[in-house]
């Protein structure tokens, strides 16, 4: 076995004990050790190298390459600190690996707006959808779901007496109840009355349908919400930045929840578990993906530190 697959190997070993699965990534790792092999190349992991696989086979695109090289990079990283021996490989080499989007956070007016707009849209021989959509908008908002898990969503799902949501198919196969606020639980009781109503009282498996039991589709409720969001936020803007998504929606309920607990005086740091397993996360770091660098938490932040530095002076 060459040292570059033993280093790979070991890496992957250290990240699977861990419990961070390594499915796609660990292929590609390993297909930087073959590629390695199959050159001829001996010893560690170098520049060189790393720098030559990342750009090896038909052209690809420049985050492509990028993101092979970092992979390398991170395996010599981790070889390295076992051997005590400072790395060489720098990062940022072939350009930076993530570009961070800043999200969009709704007010809570614009949500109003989203909201009262999708119910009034206009979709021939199909009256469900838009009410549909519009509790599907106010749903994303008061509970963070991924728009996938709302809409795969049964009638089973949801106990209106327990006020929770059972949300059976999120990331990575995992379950998880979410509590929800009664005000969602009277907002989803209303839209399955009124959907039942235009079903002529036939009952249907899913929560939010279209004509025929059809369930809502993605794509659909993208293409809507892009064509409302259009007409009422973008009012012939240019965006300098990724035009506002519903998935930003997510985004808005772990800002605000954090606004909120900062308001309440709670230990934010230490409620932040609770965050990540309601909104279905693996890991804590990945609840931080969606906190990190929002202008909202920025000035929270920023306010704490000034109040921290005058008391710590005396002032």
């Amino acid at each position: 076995m060459s040292m570059v697959k033993d280093q790979v190997e070991a890496y992957i070993a250290y990240k699977n004990g861990l419990g961070v699965p390594m499915v796609s990534e660990g292929s590609a790792m390993r297909q930087f050790a073959r590629y390695a092999d199959s050159v001829g190349h001996e010893g560690p992991i170098t520049v060189e190298i790393a720098v030559e696989w990342a750009r090896s086979g038909s052209d690809h695109a420049e985050g492509y390459e990028i993101k092979r090289y970092e992979m390398a990079r991170r395996v010599h990283e981790f070889a390295c600190a076992l051997a005590g021996i400072p790395a060489t490989l720098p990062p940022g080499l072939l350009g930076k690996s993530c570009n961070r989007i800043t999200p969009y956070i709704f007010t809570n007016e614009e949500v109003s707006l989203l909201v009262y707009a999708a119910s009034k849209l206009y979709v021939q021989q199909d009256p469900m959808k838009p009410l549909a959509y519009s509790t599907i908008i106010g749903l994303l908002k008061a509970t963070g779901m991924r728009p996938n898990e709302a809409l795969s969503l049964n009638d089973s799902d949801f106990d209106p007496d327990a006020g929770t949501i059972l949300v059976r198919n999120g990331k990575n196969s995992r379950e998880r109840i979410l509590p929800v606020q009664p005000t969602t639980v009277d907002a989803i009781v209303e839209y399955q009355r009124l959907r039942d109503d235009l079903r002529d009282g036939h009952k249907c498996q899913n929560i939010f349908v279209a004509n025929g039991d059809r369930p809502i589709r993605l794509s659909n409720l993208e293409h809507s919400f892009c064509e409302i969001r259009c007409v009422l936020l973008d009012r012939g803007k240019v965006w300098d930045r990724r035009p506002p998504r519903i998935y930003d929606m997510r985004h808005t309920f772990a800002v605000n929840t954090i606004l909120s607990w900062y308001e309440s005086g709670e230990d934010v740091n230490a409620m932040l578990p609770v965050l990540a397993t309601y909104m279905g996360h693996k890991r804590i770091s990945d609840t931080y993906w969606y906190l990190t660098g929002t202008p909202e938490l920025l000035q929270v932040a920023g306010d704490a530190f000034e109040r921290f530095s005058k008391g710590s002076d005396g002032r």
